[in-house]
């Protein structure tokens, strides 16, 4: 009785019979194309845009309505119209400006005659639609902005928002800035080059919402646990565009982390390295490049949680470093750099904690002046393969060591890594077996 408009499988549809619909739409463009017999478009649903709200936060609508002239513009020389600060807010609907007569009451720019002005303002979404263009020269007051400045800082490099932001406020902007390239007022038509939208945190895998009764109030964790730690489970819990699920236990995995770094820092303000043993720092040292380079590209591409996951391996063997190497054999400064390489690396996460770290081992201005850490590429040039890691038959993590490393090594990593450690602590570990480069399976019961 009506058409089905879901997807399926093409039919009498003479070569793409068979072909689901969903990939059969290209095929038939493509067809259609080739023949010369159409093409593909890109098209939008667009309505108008109705900009007046009844409103007192706004940008003023300047249009004077004349008895003799009708609605004529506000002179250039009159611009910006400044909303009045004294207007009632009455509920009835109409906008708080017209509570304000003095305000309303002005000459006619043409005819001299005693008009009123509108009292409507514009959306908002009219201001933010070219917001980027005024923030890079707020203090410019003969122009919309700065042209020159414009031409250095823009387009935006990078634009982050929801994605119910999609079809307003971005495509406003979007508009915005075509409309002022076609004008040559700007010299690019895209406003953002890079746009990521990121995901949604849920608590009990519902939306959170003061109905459900499931909002989590940051106030409260702050208080318990401090910014930092609240902040990196944040970024932790979940790629940041899919967002994940809050978990109380989870933000307690994290602080005791964060205690686990300071306590590292302890240890070694409690007994100093002094030595210049070689053969054993020199992996932690790949390791410490290892974690730079997989730090700053995960950084690059918002991948925060793996961004700490490397971080977290790197605090891991420098435990493992100091447990096996007695403080008169440590490589002094070799030890110290790292150190301060793994203060760098954590301070975009926890900034607060980093500073003071920072500090404690001797720096006197802050860490966010210093250079970010570089790897060095012939530091990772070794034999290096990476080796899953698998924990009751089911894979947990990868490591990267390098090849034919004994087992005991390659079992010792692989215990130390972040995300084994959840699934093994406080469990008997029954069996591991090692697959030469390849593989670690762990059974816990």
């Amino acid at each position: 009785e009506e058409a089905y408009i879901e997807t399926g499988v093409m039919v009498r549809s003479g070569e793409f019979d068979g072909v689901p619909s969903d990939e059969g739409i290209g095929k038939v463009i493509d067809f259609l194309e080739n023949k010369g017999w159409g093409g593909k478009r890109v098209s939008y649903k667009l309505r108008d845009w109705l900009i007046s709200r009844q409103r007192y936060w706004g940008a003023p609508i300047p249009v004077i309505y004349c008895p003799k002239c009708g609605a004529v513009p506000v002179p250039e020389e009159d611009l910006p119209v400044v909303l009045p600060e004294e207007v009632e807010f009455r509920g009835t609907g109409e906008s708080p400006l017209t509570t304000n007569e003095e305000w309303m009451t002005v000459s006619c720019s043409f005819c001299g005659e005693t008009g009123r002005r509108e009292v409507d303002t514009m959306d908002t979404f009219v201001c933010s639609s070219w917001y980027y263009l005024r923030f890079p020269s707020p203090d410019t007051d003969t122009s919309a902005f700065d042209p020159e400045i414009i031409k250095r800082w823009l387009p935006v490099d990078q634009y982050v928002g929801g994605a119910d932001h999609a079809v307003m406020h971005l495509l406003y902007a979007r508009f915005f800035a075509k409309a002022l390239y076609d004008l040559k007022i700007l010299e690019f038509d895209e406003p953002f080059t890079r746009l990521i939208h990121q995901g949604v945190i849920t608590n009990h895998g519902a939306k959170m919402s003061k109905s459900r009764g499931n909002v989590v109030n940051p106030d409260t964790y702050i208080e318990q646990y401090g910014a930092d730690v609240f902040r990196m489970f944040l970024m932790f819990m979940g790629s940041y565009t899919e967002g994940g699920d809050w978990s109380d236990e989870g933000i307690q995995g994290m602080y005791r982390f964060l205690n686990r770094v300071v306590r590292l820092f302890e240890m070694v303000e409690a007994n100093p390295p002094k030595g210049k043993e070689v053969e054993k720092v020199v992996d932690l040292e790949r390791q410490c490049h290892y974690a730079v380079k997989r730090v700053t590209e995960d950084l690059e591409r918002f991948q925060f949680n793996t961004s700490i996951s490397r971080i977290m391996e790197l605090v891991n063997m420098l435990y493992l470093y100091i447990k096996d190497v007695e403080p008169a054999d440590q490589n002094t400064s070799k030890l110290t750099g790292i150190l301060h390489m793994l203060i760098q690396l954590l301070a975009p996460f926890a900034p607060h904690l980093s500073e003071e770290l920072w500090e404690r081992t001797g720096h006197i201005s802050s860490v966010f002046l210093s250079d970010w850490p570089a790897f060095d590429p012939e530091m990772l040039k070794s034999d290096a393969v990476t080796v899953v890691i698998q924990v009751n038959g089911k894979l947990r993590g990868e490591i990267e060591i390098e090849a034919d490393a004994d087992d005991a090594s390659v079992q010792k990593a692989a215990l130390a890594h972040p995300r084994i450690l959840k699934y093994t602590e406080g469990k008997e570990i029954k069996k591991i077996v090692i697959v030469k480069n390849k593989l670690v399976s762990i059974v816990v019961k």
